[in-house]
């Protein structure tokens, strides 16, 4: 009995180990959120999306939230919490335990929560790209007020369906950096490009000539929208785009602006650079 529990124990510091190394970056902040059942949901979402662990048991996640994120609790209460999720998590009985993996509806709970503040978050779904396509040119950049300035150091003509998809077709900017696209996918993009902007006149690209360009994020008067990956990869795999709001963040958003004004200045126009 005893060796059954010194063997428990290892698992569960093994396991706490795993979860304090991993990247939270892209995930909201776990402390946005106060009730127990949406901590407990976030512990699900961050372990099955980047420790590819499915399901946790109530005492797995009190001991994260104890030991590492320093919030005290009893399993029992995220067991009550759990069980009252409906279908944002999905229970299981394994070794005379319960379970719990959260479900799709409940990582657009997690997301939809921190909305309505000086922070947003949008998720996108893994193979999901016509959707999340139209999530970003019809949920957030046509949502977005005054000049449109866009940076993405990767492109391809999935991003030229993006803009085409846009509302507005003026006072859009987007800032790339052409040597990053591969030789054969550059002169096909930079065809595309070319016929794009016989529809498209009034939306300018130029390409960044310097290494200094990594970010991706879409800026306005009011807003900036950090991009978890490039244009072209959204729906691929799972993604955010976290919308701060100038109110809030007034800093971010007008160093960003003048960051990207600096480097508009220094790059070249496209189709017109050269190849």
């Amino acid at each position: 009995m005893l060796k059954m529990v010194s063997d428990q124990n290892k698992s569960i510091i093994e396991f706490l180990k795993k979860f304090r190394d991993v990247d939270i970056s892209d995930f909201p902040d776990f402390y946005s959120y106060n009730k127990p059942f949406e901590r407990s949901l976030w512990i699900l979402w961050v372990v099955k999306e980047k420790l590819g662990i499915k399901r946790l048991s109530a005492e797995e996640i009190a001991s994260i939230m104890r030991d590492i994120k320093e919030i005290s609790i009893d399993e029992r209460v995220i067991t009550n919490s759990l069980n009252r999720a409906g279908d944002k998590i999905h229970p299981y009985q394994e070794n005379g335990r319960v379970c719990f993996e959260i479900m799709k509806s409940g990582k657009d709970y997690l997301a939809s929560q921190v909305r309505g503040g000086s922070i947003e978050v949008l998720y996108f779904e893994p193979d999901k790209h016509y959707t999340s396509k139209r999530l970003l040119s019809k949920n957030v950049l046509d949502n977005l007020h005054g000049e449109l300035r866009i940076v993405d150091p990767y492109c391809s003509e999935r991003t030229l369906d993006i803009l085409s998809n846009l509302k507005r077709k003026e006072d859009v900017k987007l800032l790339t950096k052409i040597e990053n696209i591969r030789d054969k996918e550059k002169e096909q993009f930079l065809r595309e490009l070319k016929d794009f902007k016989t529809e498209h006149p009034t939306i300018e690209f130029k390409s960044y000539p310097y290494t200094d360009i990594h970010d991706r994020y879409a800026v306005s008067s009011e807003h900036v929208v950090i991009l978890g990956h490039s244009i072209k990869d959204l729906g691929s795999k799972e993604s955010f785009a976290i919308i701060l709001n100038k109110n809030s963040n007034k800093n971010i958003v007008e160093a960003l602006i003048e960051n990207f004004n600096r480097r508009w200045k220094q790059s070249l126009v496209i189709p017109h650079h050269a190849t």
